[in-house]
């Protein structure tokens, strides 16, 4: 459910990009400080989306500060200097994310795969535990969204939007926490909601044919009374419904952020927002239609920031 926030850097600039990079690394640096090396295996772009959004609407800014990475040794490289609040709380967000992502898996998948699940959940369940009692507010929320996700695909009149309530609802609240000021948790409230479903429906339409073929839970297969083989032209009835659906649900996002008052980095959130998003679409509407023997996307959207 990871990687689909994330900006357009082919239309950044120069400045833009070592920002977003800075930032990046330093959730890397804040996962290893409070959640250990493995833990930084997790880092995704989706919540360095809103470690941008969290310190864009802080009045207090650390600054930068040089550092050598164990990964890239040759060249020095930019993270923020000693922030103690942000960036260690969407580090706990991020592992309680991918705890519950892991337990979600062992129940989807079978046979060896979810064996292979099995071996991490201590892993990650360690971590998990750890940011519950580092944040209070993180307590129980992904463990709630995993109950609740199975409770709506276990009942067979679950439609799509009740599918997504339980990521929506999770995302909600942990924006929320990202702000002190009542105004701007009501915006991150119902931006952090429509973030989520937005999220979910995008997930659900890359792992179409995937959960068609194993008989995974699939909100569109559902809705579209799919059952066996996927043809083409139930896909692209499936594609044309999920993209209505996924630009009413960026739009009303767009709605609530534009009532952000941003103090920094809103290029690269207008970017994301407005570009990246989209050509997240994009990437998934199209992956399986490149040439099966073309090499890889090295488009400058997929550029790799590590």
């Amino acid at each position: 459910m990871f990687g689909y926030i994330r900006p357009s850097i082919g239309e950044l600039r120069v400045s833009e990009y070592e920002t977003y990079r800075a930032v990046y690394c330093s959730i890397c640096h804040a996962l290893k400080e409070h959640f250990g090396l493995l833990s930084t295996l997790s880092l995704n772009y989706d919540f360095t989306f809103a470690a941008l959004l969290g310190l864009a609407l802080r009045d207090d800014f650390p600054g930068y500060e040089s550092f050598t990475c164990a990964a890239h040794p040759l060249r020095k490289r930019q993270r923020l200097k000693n922030e103690q609040n942000t960036l260690p709380y969407i580090s706990g967000c991020v592992v309680s994310m991918v705890h519950a992502k892991v337990a979600d898996n062992i129940a989807d998948a079978k046979g060896v795969k979810s064996a292979a699940y099995r071996l991490t959940l201590p892993l990650t369940a360690r971590a998990g535990k750890k940011a519950d009692s580092l944040f209070p507010v993180l307590t129980g929320v992904c463990r709630d969204m995993n109950r609740q996700q199975a409770e709506v695909e276990a009942d067979p009149t679950t439609g799509l939007d009740a599918a997504a309530e339980p990521s929506a609802h999770a995302l909600s609240q942990m924006m929320m926490a990202l702000s002190e000021q009542e105004l701007e948790k009501r915006i991150l409230g119902r931006f952090g909601y429509l973030l989520g479903r937005w999220i979910y429906f995008i997930d659900a339409l890359d792992d179409l044919e995937d959960d068609c073929k194993e008989g995974g839970f699939n909100p569109f297969l559902r809705k579209f009374q799919v059952s066996g083989d996927l043809s083409e032209q139930k896909k692209q009835e499936i594609h044309q419904y999920g993209k209505e659906l996924l630009n009413i649900t960026a739009a009303e996002m767009a709605a609530a952020y534009e009532l952000l008052e941003l103090k920094r980095f809103k290029g690269i959130l207008d970017n994301i927002v407005y570009l990246g998003l989209p050509a997240s679409m994009e990437r998934v509407f199209n992956r399986k239609k490149k040439n099966p023997d073309s090499k890889e996307d090295l488009s400058p959207s997929s550029v790799s920031l590590t």
